[in-house]
């Protein structure tokens, strides 16, 4: 099976809080980001095969890599047993960039383990399958299984397991709450990452050296995606902004370039706007190189993922075309090795 691994934009980012053990607690409106920017993802089944295998062009070692981690992790939960898979993972979402790359890459392969072998789980576990049972996962809070498996690979892998466009997320983003359609307002994003790599753990050090969480922030939950963005800039809605930028001083160069109405996602590096054009930004005059990863992304419904298209029978078109562009690219080799 062949699947696209989306990346995300946080609207705000206000930390509210820490966890005994030093843990940030925060508060967000995550947006998953469906349009051109994905990476692919393919899972084989291989029942005869004695062990599992995973492939990829990983930024990292492969068995540090999200997508392992997520498969090693799932096999240890109690009740959990289905034969060895082969995952190969093409990326495409820049790392260090503040889009959630390795949290979705996390999230795809572990709701597409439980949605095809978890009606075999035993015991708690097969509460995991419950969940994506229905054709469309419930706007429910994840089972406290799945829930927990999540938060043991990283802090955003919860958002995108749950399969939801758009909710708010708190705790140290184990906590989702699905928002009502409504609110999710804007039909596009434009994306634009330099080339600059930030370190979540090194911005969140910093800005626990500089600036003290307030648990009295402006409550943002009951307001619409657009109505979020136009109530602060840059420096407002995100408190990773400028710790990031003492980091990172071209960070603060890049923002100037830019100028109003773009926005900083997560840790960075990544700004993103508001665009309801169909055509990707003009490039910027600038000293900074930027990176190619500077797309128009579309928040589509779920059924039409692939691009925002018109009717079912250019959906259907569009699918086929998708899978064969896939099934092509993974028969290439492999640019690193396997486990």
């Amino acid at each position: 099976m062949l699947y696209k691994s989306y990346p995300k934009v946080n609207l705000y980012l206000h930390i509210v809080g820490k966890t005994p053990d030093n843990y940030h607690l925060l508060r967000s409106r995550f947006v998953r980001v469906v349009g051109d920017l994905y990476d692919e993802i393919a899972i084989t089944h291989t029942p005869n095969a004695t062990k599992d295998r995973v492939l990829g062009n990983f930024p990292c070692e492969i068995e540090h890599s999200s997508v392992y981690l997520a498969l090693q992790a799932l096999r240890k939960v109690d009740g959990v047993c289905f034969p060895p898979v082969r995952i190969e993972v093409q990326k495409h979402i820049p790392s260090g960039a503040g889009l959630g790359g390795g949290s979705s890459n996390a999230g795809v392969v572990l709701a597409a383990l439980i949605a095809r072998y978890g009606a075999e789980f035993k015991g708690k576990a097969k509460q995991m399958h419950t969940y994506f049972a229905s054709p469309k996962p419930p706007k429910s809070p994840l089972p406290t299984a799945l829930s927990d498996l999540a938060k043991s690979i990283g802090a955003d892998v919860a958002f995108f397991v749950s399969q939801v466009d758009c909710a708010e997320v708190s705790g140290i983003g184990e906590h989702i709450e699905p928002c009502d359609s409504r609110l999710n307002d804007i039909a596009r994003f434009s994306i634009y990452t330099p080339k600059i790599a930030c370190n979540t753990a090194q911005v969140y050090r910093h800005y626990a050296t500089t600036s003290t969480p307030n648990p009295n922030t402006k409550d943002l939950s009951t307001l619409s995606n657009a109505a979020i963005l136009a109530s602060g800039d840059i420096a407002s809605l995100n408190d990773l902004f400028l710790p990031a930028c003492a980091i990172h001083k071209e960070l603060e160069s890049v923002a100037k370039e830019l100028g109003e109405g773009w926005f900083f996602s997560g840790s960075g590096s990544s700004f993103f706007r508001i665009d309801s054009s169909a055509s990707t930004p003009s490039p910027l005059e600038s000293t900074f190189k930027p990176c190619e990863q500077k797309v128009d992304s579309s928040n589509a419904p779920e059924h039409c993922r692939a691009t925002s298209v018109k009717s079912p029978i250019d959906r259907a078109k569009q699918a086929k075309r998708c899978e064969r562009e896939l099934a092509g690219f993974f028969r290439k080799p492999m640019p690193q090795g396997a486990l």
